[in-house]
């Protein structure tokens, strides 16, 4: 067994692995680190040295993790976001909330919503700096179970009627593609017209993904889904440039639609809302920064919620 009260591990150990493994080049992550690559690649040996083990594969291409890499990595991102925890934890005991707050937004509320939380924490809070993290549900719900967010939403497809009173945000899915489109001239299609359009959906495993899969099951059909994208931007970037469909929120696209860019249709048989919910991670404790983004982001979001149930 190794002797750590020896050579105990170094964070800036830590974090030039941790960064080399997000740039796959220790050129590049010692520019995002700001320091010379040179140092960048003694830190690395240092940690390989410590561990007894080889944490990359080098090539001239640049750097991949091995096994052990691969295994350790998540622990390492933990251990840096402990570390940062405790700092921020020390800041939080100022009477003014202060430190890191990280949120896990999805892509469909990430336009609308964080702009709207900004503003009242630059206004409340001009010591909370915050990190916003956009991503599907299945992968905020882990990031919030790992505590690498402290506050999180998620979407539902299926709530029972009880997890729906819990609900935050509710709103239906159309059928979104550029305007002018004659599949989008009536405002309504059924399911079975959009099987035969050129689709671009959330990738796997996905809950709105999941629900349609079953239920065009079911009904003996198959979407013809051309792009899987785990990127809401990608999807919308892809609807207003190509010749394909989705199925989003108004919300998503609001400013899309006003301008006539883009055009929505309900499916009228089988209409798809999306409950949201938002949590904190169980990981750690909250600190004062968080719960008081937290409250900010549940005030702004019921706003928002608000607003789209004026929408006809």
């Amino acid at each position: 067994m190794l002797d750590f009260d020896k050579q105990l591990l170094d964070l800036k150990n830590v974090r030039c692995f941790v960064v080399a493994s997000e740039h796959g080049s220790l050129s590049s992550a010692a520019s995002a680190l700001g320091m010379a690559q040179s140092a960048l690649s003694r830190q690395v040996s240092q940690l390989e040295s410590l561990l007894g083990c080889r944490l990359f594969h080098r090539t001239g291409r640049g750097v991949s993790l091995t096994e052990i890499g691969h295994t350790i990595l998540p622990r390492a991102q933990l251990m840096l976001q402990t570390a940062g925890q405790l700092v921020d934890d020390a800041i939080a005991q100022r009477s003014q909330p202060a430190g890191s707050v990280t949120i896990g937004v999805l892509p469909g509320l990430s336009r609308p919503l964080m702009s709207m939380v900004l503003q009242r924490v630059l206004r409340a809070y001009p010591d909370i700096r915050l990190k916003a993290i956009e991503a599907y549900s299945g992968d905020v719900e882990n990031m919030l179970a790992e505590g690498r967010v402290d506050i999180g939403m998620f979407n539902r497809y299926r709530p029972t009627q009880r997890a729906l009173r819990d609900a935050v945000f509710s709103a239906q899915l159309y059928l979104v593609g550029k305007a002018g489109t004659p599949e989008l001239a009536g405002r309504s299609v059924r399911l079975a017209t959009i099987t035969h359009l050129p689709l671009v959906l959330p990738a796997r495993p996905n809950g709105m993904r999941s629900y349609l899969d079953e239920v065009c099951s079911r009904r003996g059909l198959k979407l013809n889904v051309v792009l899987e994208a785990s990127s809401g931007t990608l999807i919308r970037e892809a609807v207003l440039n190509c010749a394909v469909y989705s199925l989003l929120p108004y919300h998503a696209v609001s400013g899309e639609v006003l301008t006539g860019t883009l055009a929505m249709a309900t499916i009228k048989d089988l209409p798809i809302r999306q409950a949201t919910f938002v949590d904190t991670t169980r990981r750690h404790p909250l600190s004062n920064a968080s719960k008081a983004v937290f409250k900010i982001v549940l005030e702004e979001i019921h706003k928002l919620d608000a607003i789209m149930k004026q929408i006809p």
